[in-house]
């Protein structure tokens, strides 16, 4: 029942931003929020809700492919996570229609979304990603999501999920992030390897995130191939 909209979602991003996963308790995300609440335009009487809810988001297990170990926000220390870590994607003159097959042959959600439609173009992508993170010697993205999906948990659930993904082209952004981190962990870690290295992305739908379910949380890892090939095509190589 909390507020819909943009001003929303940026309140909410800014929470889970400030907070420190691995220690946070009530009275230090009641502090945030008091503070955050007021520069948003809503009323302190949400602070006993939202305090309870992100306590409880931050225990919700987030489980990757087999190679992972699951975990939680909460096992996140401060030293593991970067938050808005902003990316420059520079590309030569690139075209939609290899982008599209090259998506639809390695993406089952890029496959159902349709085709993306653009000029050719050239120049530089800029971006930020919500949450980069380090767990088990693997990094992750993460991206908190604040759409509202229906008024229960059951209506978060992986279909419902998958739809709005696909509505919002949340696909190709996850790819364009995966791609971002790649090229970040290829020039910072010595004999990088994508599949050992690379976790995958997260995207929290936070209105659904329930701890002990599964709802809210949408887990995908783009296959090595798409983003290999997909960076060669911003290099021109193709």
């Amino acid at each position: 029942s909390f507020p819909k909209g943009a001003i929303a979602g940026t309140f909410l991003h800014s929470i889970y931003e400030e907070i420190d996963f691995n220690t946070a308790d009530e009275a230090s995300v009641e502090a945030v929020l008091v503070q955050r609440l007021p520069l948003s335009g809503y009323e302190l009487d949400w602070v006993p809700a939202l305090t309870q809810f992100v306590l409880q988001s931050l225990q919700v297990e987030l489980k990757g492919d087999t190679a992972s170990k699951v975990f939680s926000l909460r096992d996140i220390k401060s030293a593991d996570r970067l938050v808005e870590m902003e990316f420059v994607l520079p590309f030569k003159s690139i075209h939609c229609a290899p982008i599209n097959q090259l998506l639809k042959e390695y993406d089952p959600l890029a496959l159902r979304a349709g085709d993306l439609t653009f000029k050719s173009v050239s120049g530089m992508l800029k971006g930020f990603i919500d949450l980069t993170l380090r767990h088990d010697n693997r990094y992750y993205i993460l991206d908190y999501k604040s759409n509202f999906l229906g008024d229960s948990a059951e209506d978060y659930q992986l279909e419902a999920m998958e739809h709005a993904m696909i509505d919002h082209r949340y696909d190709f952004q996850y790819v364009l992030y995966t791609l971002a981190l790649h090229r970040l962990l290829g020039t910072r870690l010595p004999n990088y390897n994508y599949d050992r290295d690379i976790g995958g992305a997260f995207y929290l739908f936070l209105r659904g995130m329930e701890q002990g379910q599964s709802t809210g949380v949408f887990y995908t890892k783009p296959k090595r191939e798409l983003i290999e090939k997909l960076d060669a095509i911003f290099e021109g190589n193709v």
